[in-house]
């Protein structure tokens, strides 16, 4: 989905693409990306929107949702406000409602997010952008509000540039074996194939709808479909995106 309302927020607050890619430590190609739908933009990255463009964190999630009111031209863009102690605007939970016509959902702070997704292992696996899973937790991090009740819920580190810019190496992606794909998602799709050490490989695609006998896939670098018989086929997960992470 397209983000139009951002470069119209930038313009009528006198900032630049240029200033917020600064802000969030990536190149400004970035900045256009997430603008025309070609990239997501990850949790971490909301509350330094919000910041720099003098926005609630629930304004900007609501606005990345197509939750916002309208902004078509800058009278409706609300106008900038003193922002409250504490980065990105209004605490979590405690932001405004109303400010675009919708109601903010109220968040949880982080430190109140619980410290238990387990983080599974991945390697580098071939040339294709395939990796491998070894089922082994690396690590914990804290649960997005939208996974409060998912007790299945796990979280990769991205390997390999197939997906770039969409998802940059080292970038970490959750993932819900109980949401069913749908066309346009993007998903982690685990064969049945294993290495001599029994680690699955996977790959990390778009997911584009099956066929009686293949599963339709794409990706972004280079660009191109990717097809695999489904009986290669071990599961196909979703990535969860920011509005679903933060259960809006």
């Amino acid at each position: 989905m397209r983000n139009e309302w951002l470069s119209r927020r930038l313009k009528d607050m006198g900032k630049t693409g240029i200033g917020l890619a600064r802000s969030l430590g990536v190149d400004k190609a970035r900045v256009s990306e997430i603008i025309g739908g070609r990239r997501g933009v990850r949790a971490e990255e909301v509350p330094v929107i919000a910041h720099y463009l003098h926005m609630s964190e629930s304004e900007v999630i609501a606005c990345l949702a197509g939750r916002a009111g309208p902004l078509a031209g800058s009278d409706d863009v609300p106008p900038p406000r003193a922002l409250p102690a504490g980065e990105g605007g209004a605490p979590m939970g405690e932001a405004p409602a109303g400010a675009f016509g919708f109601n903010a959902a109220r968040l949880p702070p982080t430190a109140a997010m619980p410290l238990d997704v387990p983080v599974f292992g991945t390697a580098v696996g071939g040339v294709d952008g395939d990796f491998e899973m070894n089922g082994e937790v690396i690590d914990r991090v804290r649960r997005p509000p939208g996974l409060t009740n998912a007790r299945n819920a796990f979280a990769l580190y991205v390997v390999g540039t197939s997906m770039s810019p969409r998802y940059d190496e080292g970038d970490l992606i959750f993932l819900h074996p109980g949401r069913p794909p749908v066309p346009g998602c993007d998903v982690v799709v685990e064969l049945h194939a294993q290495d001599e050490f029994g680690r699955h490989k996977a790959l990390l695609k778009t997911y584009g709808g099956k066929t009686p006998t293949r599963l339709l896939l794409s990706q972004l670098n280079p660009a191109g479909p990717v097809e695999i018989p489904l009986d290669q086929v071990r599961q196909v997960l979703r990535v969860l995106r920011t509005n679903e992470l933060l259960g809006v």
